[in-house]
């Protein structure tokens, strides 16, 4: 543990690995739905229901990087 800023590394990259590993699954996710999209296949939604899920999975991996960057800031601080 970092006793400066109370940082256990271990955890830290354990943390970053899994917020990459959420962003893999949702950049899968939002091809698959741009994908169903363009086909017109919705699985039982609407078209408009789709794109409200896009959104969504959109927003998400936005939020997902920014908390990524946010890791890699106090990485750069506890190195």
């Amino acid at each position: 543990m970092n006793e400066k800023n109370n940082i256990n590394p271990d955890t830290h990259w354990l943390a970053t690995d899994k917020i990459q590993a959420k962003l893999v699954n949702l950049m899968f996710s939002v091809e698959d739905t741009k994908k169903q999209l363009k086909t017109g296949i919705y699985g039982g939604v609407t078209k408009d229901e789709m794109e409200m899920v896009l959104d969504s999975e959109l927003r998400e991996k936005e939020i997902y990087e920014y908390i990524l960057d946010a890791l890699d800031q106090v990485a750069d601080k506890i190195r």
